[in-house]
């Protein structure tokens, strides 16, 4: 009969999981096939054997099991299994860091489960011979019908996980597994040539996931809103069989949408569940879960490295592991080897795909026993292709801030009512797993488009309630991306719910299993194109050395030599168009989320380990040396972000100065404050931060224990073991800008005035892994950093740079009340230049530019060293043109490098002049080393080569021009609608009964800015018109006492930093010319020439102008002892007569020459006022301590001997006149 086939089947997985449970219970009749079971408890130790996670079940109940069998229409009807209310309460095991129960392999198992999972057919083997009439192939297939049909229902589905104070409970109303068609309907399936597929649809209805706080008896006080209410989403599994008779599928597909989803986070719910994703984390990495206190020396110190060559993850997939260096003996561990959760993960995919399959004998023999197989000659089966995806068309993130009512009874629960402020939008998000076997993973993760914008109020300030009437652009703050309307359905693209998909059409899917050609084929436009706003792609593999399949190698015997393999992990993540703006309602909500963030007190899951070096650990083999050589298994990460625009808006309000300090870790709770009346400010002056391109790629070491205790063994490490030793850091920023920009009425920003126009950087670092086995290795830098940036330029007028100003100080200093500064409307006209206002007169803009800026940092275990250069620095002045076709005028200001050699003397202007060169030495080239603090006295001192060549410098009367600028005070009577809001709302402070500042003292704040406070009440009794500083200052307490003890400090600082310094110092002429009027640069002048300049006017201008010419002296300083050196060094260097006692470094020989000062006049004429001189000096300094003295301080002898030549000072009336 039927009934001794199917009831030992159904008997063997309902008596696993649950308890106390007879056969007679069950109560299975043939005709009638209704089975009932009331309040059953499930065998705990089962489930967390099952499950192999760090967590404990405190409990687990079954209301209702009921067991519906079709005995007459097996063949046709599905077996329906119904649960009905399960609830589940899971907790942290106690001791998780420092426990975990785990199998070596990802898809090992324990031989109990195997025996009980090979006990089950041997049983329908024994039953099929008492009925002769039903063939053992029929019954087979007839099992497989029924297996591949079951219906499995669950009502009301509670899932409960506890910790500390957190309650986290998840709560199914509905969940339904059934059999589909091709076309996703409810149908009676079975698996058929020549499509060999199976479908099968999960249906979630109503999920719903709250997030509570207990208190310390562990009752919930009070209840927040659910992270999620009522979310119903629908899962779609494909099975793909080679062929009919296939026992796991060759293709698995388990994909889940969402149509929306919509998370709600109280600011007390933030906390936890912050702490929640960290323990997901932890989870991720193999945090949690390491080995008894109590194991070998051995396994405790080897077992790492067994997992990673045995799971095939790297650190990222699973806890840390080592390569193909560790020895032999560690393949043969498996029962104390970790495993990360994606292992755990992949060890459950042979039971998803059903249960008929377990009973087969020696099927996973080879996993069973720790991955050696018992006959080295059997054939291990393929592993499945797996592909898990998940997609949602609409999410959003709601926060919201909380405050308790009180209800009017005594014994009534309290109630907590919720605000909005924040909500982050999601549209088309699609997270996509592919792997087959362990040595290929790949993730990605993508988003079509994102954004998020301000809800009701903040801090009491209503700045978008409703009845504020605002616009909807005004509150979003950052977008990115396209929408789903522009975009269309590409997220779904390729998976189950998408009617193009394969897997629709009848069509077997192809899978890109290659690391090579998946490179080729995901690259960073193929994921922008598909989705637009954010794309991830990590990929995993694990290959031997021979280039073979990546299986070849599981398959090894105990005396064979294990494999090489070699793993690459590459994570790259792209950011499309992205839009950040930062005004007051962003910057106060953002930081109100930080601060409730911070507002617990949770140990962290992994507390860092101090690092010892171990010296148990003998030196490499040249067998794993060679091997290191060829091959060493990194993890690179690569970043990408796209056109990013960020826009920081002039505060509008700022109370800054009551979370900044909480953020900052002081916990002083703040004064009262003011809550200002929000009115918004328009037009809105804003600083705008633009950006093409930024690249960012991160490597270190997959191993770096194992990698740096080999390496750092050796003697003499090659360069390429040394290099991999590092976690690299590379960062490369193109067309990077930023200006001025305004935000009008309509909303809309203005076109961006440069401030610093389009620029492009680079940076690069690198730091030691486990410093602490290369603390004797001298030679081996720790950390190095290496900056370049080959052109930079700011201009800016003066109004321009007071707006500047206005924008930071609104940022830096907040008014008590909160309210902002208001600016006048004559420096906004100046600015943004408003149509139809007049200007005063063309404002000069000061241009200032650096080229070819390199700079290095190098850190050893002994010294610190720097090197850099500067190619050249130059300043001008551009005064644009009073009328229609006049060109605009440049005023060189600063040169340099220039050729000062010859200015000393005025001959030169007579003389003829070579063009400044391009191959001109850099302006500035220094070399600095100091040593390490704690070193011992005795090692050398601190290194300082600075070169600086010649500068030529104007001090032209546009320079004042442009410092003394002040905003025009006339009025005028043609407004533009900015200046209509403003005077609307200077009326609309005088209607609320606001306080007017008083006057400021004169200044230049004063002239552009003033402060009218919008307060409803004055709590407070000092002037509220003095802004306070954001940031507290807490320099106040450990202040000097007085000027003379400050000044004692000082001298002390001094001193330790030149009493054992090796200084060489070399300075070229600064030659600076005063003229009298302006002198822009002639046309024919190469730009920024500005001996070339004043020497075009010397010979071409009838009425040049009155010029003072002082040429600052050469001056050349060196310590004794020291022999000229090179002023750039390669780092680290060493000098050839360190200083070794305090003091040696003296006498000092300090040389000036060339000082001189002339004057230029008109008709070619030059007159000397100083003629040329110089000096050769010697500076000594002793230091004694006191003794009297208990803090140790010296007393110094200065002596200080001058040879002076002869100086000539010459005056005439034409000289004093001009």
């Amino acid at each position: 009969m039927l009934e001794s086939y199917v009831t030992p089947l159904l008997m063997s997985y309902v008596n696993k999981y649950i308890k106390n449970l007879r056969p007679s219970d069950l109560q299975l009749s043939l005709w009638g096939g209704d089975v009932v079971l009331s309040k059953l408890d499930l065998k705990l130790d089962v489930l967390e054997q099952e499950l192999k996670l760090p967590f404990t079940f405190m409990s687990g109940h079954i209301h209702e099991l009921r067991i519906h069998v079709p005995w007459t229409k097996l063949g046709s009807e599905p077996v329906v299994i119904t649960i009905n209310t399960m609830e589940c309460i899971l907790k942290l095991k106690d001791g998780a860091q420092d426990d975990h129960e785990s199998g070596s392999s990802s898809t090992s198992r324990s031989v109990s489960d195997s025996s009980k999972a090979v006990a089950k057919p041997r049983r329908l083997q024994q039953a099929a011979p008492s009925d002769p009439d039903l063939p053992p192939g029929y019954v087979q297939s007839l099992i497989r019908r029924v297996v591949n049909n079951v219906n499995i229902v669950v009502n009301n589905l509670i899932l409960k996980y506890v910790e500390d104070d957190i309650v986290l409970s998840v709560n199914i109303t509905s969940a339904e597994c059934y059999t589909v068609d091709d076309i996703w309907e409810r149908a009676f399936m079975d698996i058929t040539a020549p499509e060999l597929v199976l479908r099968k649809v999960i249906n979630f209805a109503d999920c719903t996931v709250c997030l509570d706080k207990r208190n310390a008896s562990g009752k919930i006080e009070f209840y927040q809103d659910p992270l999620l209410y009522k979310c119903s989403f629908r899962t779609r599994l494909h099975f793909t069989y080679d062929n009919i008779n296939s026992k796991i599928p060759s293709v698995i597909k388990i994909q889940t949408m969402v149509e929306s989803l919509k998370l709600s986070i109280t600011d007390q719910q933030l906390p936890m569940f912050i702490r929640i994703l960290e323990l997901i984390i932890a989870l991720y990495y193999g945090e949690i879960g390491g080995h008894k206190e109590g194991e070998g020396e051995e396994g405790s110190s080897h077992v790492r490295e067994t997992g990673a060559i045995l799971s095939g993850m790297d650190v990222d997939m699973e806890s840390q592991g080592t390569s193909q260096y560790s020895s032999q003996d560690l393949y043969m561990l498996p029962e104390e080897a970790d495993q990360g959760w994606v292992s755990w993960a992949w060890s459950f995919v042979p039971a998803i795909v059903g249960t008929e399959e377990e009973g087969e004998e020696g099927l996973y023999q080879q996993r069973e026993t720790g991955g050696i197989p018992s006959n080295p000659q059997q054939h291990t089966p393929k592993d499945p292709i797996v592909s898990i995806g998940f997609y949602c068309t609409k999410a959003s993130v709601t926060f919201k801030l909380t405050e308790t009512q009180s209800e009017s009874s005594y014994y009534s629960p309290q109630k907590v009512k919720s605000r909005e402020v924040l909500c982050l939008e999601q549209e088309g998000m699609t997270i996509e797993v592919l792997m087959m076997g362990e040595p290929f993973f790949d993730c990605q993760i993508g988003f079509v488009g994102c954004r998020a914008h301000c809800l009701k109020g903040i801090m009491g300030v209503r700045d978008f309630e409703e009845n504020m009437h605002r616009r909807e652009e005004d509150a979003v703050f950052f977008s990115c991306g396209d929408s789903l309307s522009s975009k269309g359905m590409t997220y779904l693209t390729n998976s189950l719910f998408d009617y193009r998909s394969p897997e629709n059409n009848g069509v077997r899917a192809e899978f890109i299993l290659d690391a090579a050609n998946h490179k080729e084929t995901y690259t960073e436009i193929a994921g922008m194109q598909r989705f637009g706003a954010f794309y991830m792609d990590y990929l995993y593999t694990m290959e031997n050395s021979s280039g073979k399949g990546s299986q070849d190698f599981s398959v090894v015997s105990m005396e064979e030599v294990a494999p090489t393999v070699q793993e690459t992990s590459i994570k790259r993540l792209v950011v499309g168009p992205l839009d950040i703006r930062l005004h007051s309602s962003a910057v106060h909500r953002i930081l109100k989320m930080v601060t409730c963030a911070m507002d617990h007190e949770y140990e962290p899951y992994c507390k860092p380990q101090q690092e010892m070096a171990e010296e148990s650990h003998g030196p490499a083999t040249p067998e794993e040396l060679s091997s290191l050589e060829e091959f060493i298994p990194t993890r690179l990460t690569c970043i990408t972000l796209l056109q990013v625009s960020v826009t920081v808006s002039m505060a509008e309000f700022n109370l800054l100065h009551t979370l900044m300090p909480v953020i900052m870790g002081h916990k002083t709770a703040p004064g009262l404050v003011n809550i200002p009346v929000f009115q918004p400010l328009r037009p809105l002056p804003a600083v705008q931060f633009q950006v093409e391109r930024v690249n960012v790629e991160h490597s270190v070491p997959m191993y770096a224990p194992e990698l740096v205790r080999a390496v750092s063994s050796l003697s003499q490490p090659s360069d390429n073991l040394l290099h991999h030793c590092y976690a690299h850091f590379y960062l490369k920023v193109f067309g990077f800008q930023a200006g001025l920009t305004c935000q009008e009425s309509t909303g809309g920003f203005l076109p961006l005035i440069p401030i610093i126009p389009s620029f492009s950087t680079a940076l690069y670092g690198k730091q030691i892994q486990m410093p602490a086995y290369w603390s004797k290795r001298s030679s081996v830098p720790t950390t190095e950093c290496i900056f370049e940036l080959p052109h930079f330029t700011v201009q800016a007028t003066r109004a321009q740079t007071l707006l500047l100003q206005a924008v930071c100080q609104s940022w830096t200093h907040s008014v008590v009340s909160g309210a902002p500064l208001t600016l006048s409307e004559s420096l906004l006209n100046e600015v943004y230049k408003a149509p139809g206002v007049k200007s005063p007169g063309p404002s000069p803009t000061l241009e200032g530019s650096v080229q070819n800026l390199e700079l290095k940092f190098c850190s050893l275990a002994t010294v610190k060293c720097a090197s850099g250069t500067v190619g050249a620095v130059k300043v001008c002045a551009r005064t644009p043109g009073l009328g229609e076709g006049v060109k605009e005028k440049l005023v060189p200001l600063v040169q340099g490098p220039s050729d000062t050699k010859e200015l000393h003397m005025s001959r030169w202007l007579n003389e003829i002049r070579k063009p400044e060169s391009l191959l001109a030495p850099d302006l500035l080239a220094f070399s600095v080393q100091v040593p390490q603090q704690g070193d011992d006295c005795r090692n050398s001192g601190g290194v300082l080569l600075v070169s600086v060549q010649g500068i030529a410098v104007n001090v032209d009367p546009v320079f004042c021009t442009w410092l003394l600028y002040q905003p025009h005070r006339g009025s005028s009577r043609q407004q533009n609608p900015g200046s209509a809001l403003l005077a609307k709302r200077r009326e609309d402070e005088v209607s609320v009964g606001s306080t007017p500042l008083a006057k400021q003292p004169s200044n230049q704040a004063s002239d552009y800015a003033s402060s009218p406070v919008k307060t409803k009440t004055v709590t407070e009794s000092r002037p509220l018109s003095i802004p306070m500083k954001v940031m507290p200052d807490t320099t106040a307490e450990d202040s000097w006492t007085t000027s003379e003890e400050r000044m004692k400090e000082l001298i002390a600082h001094a001193w330790d930093a030149v009493k054992r310094l090796t200084l060489q110092l070399e300075l070229q002429s600064c030659c600076v010319f005063l003229p009298n009027d302006s002198l822009p640069s002639p046309s024919t002048i190469i730009c920024g020439d500005i001996p070339g300049t004043v020497r075009s006017w010397y010979h071409n201008q009838a009425s040049m102008p009155g010029t003072l010419v002082v040429c600052l002296p050469q001056i050349s300083v060196l310590s004794a002892g020291h022999k000229y050196m090179e002023p750039l060094q390669e780092l680290p260097f060493v000098v050839s007569k360190p200083i070794l006692e305090e003091g040696d470094a003296f006498p000092w020989t300090v040389s000036l020459s060339q000082f001189s000062v002339y004057t230029l006049l008109g008709q070619q004429r030059s007159l000397s006022l100083l003629e040329p001189m110089g000096c050769t000096s010697t500076l000594a300094v002793t230091s004694h301590k006191l003794q009297s003295c208990s803090e140790g301080r010296n007393s110094f002898v200065v002596c200080l001997h001058v040879d002076l030549q002869p100086i000539h000072v010459k005056c005439s009336n034409p000289q004093i006149i001009t």
